[in-house]
């Protein structure tokens, strides 16, 4: 497979909902995982009418010639740098005895304290400082890591839909000028990335997430599809993102997406390190909303001694059409 990098950039704040916080507009997340987006875009062609482009994508995806990382976030650096970051590796606890702690002064095991507690905060590392991360949890020391995409805010808007006007909160986060979100996508032919990068131009005119009649998550492409190799042609991180993502052998391999595992893959997930995340939702592009059946299913960063391949499941029909969830993995070796 052949390996293709997407930067985003938003022009307008956007709202992603959590499920694990009831799915209300008063929570957003700032990055999309991978199976919400896949659904995004098969229900903006759908809904457009082009479903010449929707069903091949689909087809691409069964036959196994694409596969697509969760949005993650990335930054331009003072320097003029890119940074690309990615999901904090679940693994199991490496961290070596500390015994530097007895001769530390009172004033220095307190800085040292904080800095474990801020790098416990820590959800996503530079793909470059990858390797210094899982040395410094093997030596005890802690990763400082201080940067930032952007900011959530939460706003206040009236429903003036009912008898009473009444009050209610939506959060959104805007990315800094300088941030935004990428893609990684696995491709077997270039002819595929340009067919992908067609989708996400026509797409990000309509935007994803909640709350896009209010304008939210409206993006274009902050640059050309970049194919990774080697060469680092942003900075560190693409050079690094490749090496990553081509290490079949590393000892733990980490997830980029949301996977669903298949049945006879349970054996190699429990023997890994991994978290669940329950996803369900609603039919959205239907006159009456219908509910989606609720399937559980392995966080981005849940690390595997051997890739997973994982499947798209039908989650039943819904006015004469499928209802499906993208469960496919896509993997970063590390050696932890």
């Amino acid at each position: 497979m052949r390996y293709f990098l997407y930067p985003l950039r938003f022009s307008a704040p956007v709202h992603f909902g959590t499920a694990e916080c009831g799915g209300g507009l008063e929570h957003t997340r700032f990055t999309l995982p991978a199976d919400t987006f896949f659904s995004a875009l098969l229900s903006e062609l759908y809904h457009a009418k082009e479903n010449a482009y929707a069903d091949t994508l689909l087809q691409k995806v069964e036959a196994g010639h694409l596969r697509c990382s969760d949005l993650l976030p990335w930054r331009e650096a003072a320097t003029g740098e890119w940074c690309f970051y990615l999901p904090r590796p679940i693994l199991p606890m490496m961290q070596a005895a500390d015994t530097d702690s007895v001769s530390l002064s009172y004033r220095a095991a307190c800085e040292k304290t904080a800095a474990w507690k801020q790098q416990k905060r820590l959800a996503y590392i530079r793909a470059s400082r990858m390797t210094e991360y899982l040395a410094n949890v093997r030596t005890g020391r802690p990763f400082l890591s201080e940067d930032s995409f952007g900011q959530e805010v939460l706003r206040q808007r009236v429903n003036c839909r009912e008898v009473e006007a009444l009050p209610y909160f939506v959060a959104s986060f805007t990315f800094a000028e300088s941030a935004g979100l990428y893609l990684l996508l696995a491709a077997e032919q270039a002819e595929d990335a340009d067919f992908f990068a067609d989708i996400l131009t026509f797409v990000g005119h309509s935007g994803l997430g909640g709350k896009r009649s209010s304008g939210y998550g409206k993006f274009q492409l902050a640059d050309d599809c970049l194919e990774l190799d080697g060469t680092g042609i942003y900075g560190a991180d693409d050079a690094a993102l490749y090496t990553l993502l081509t290490q079949e052998q590393a000892s733990w391999q980490m997830a980029l997406s949301s996977v669903l595992p298949a049945e006879e893959d349970l054996l190699a997930v429990c023997r890994g390190n991994y978290h669940l995340r329950r996803v369900g939702g609603f039919v959205t592009d239907a006159a009456v909303p219908g509910k989606k059946d609720s399937i559980c299913l392995l966080e981005s960063g849940s690390c595997f001694q051997q890739r997973i391949p994982g499947q798209m499941t039908d989650l039943g029909t819904y006015d004469g059409h499928p209802i499906l969830r993208y469960g496919y993995g896509l993997y970063a070796g590390i050696s932890g």
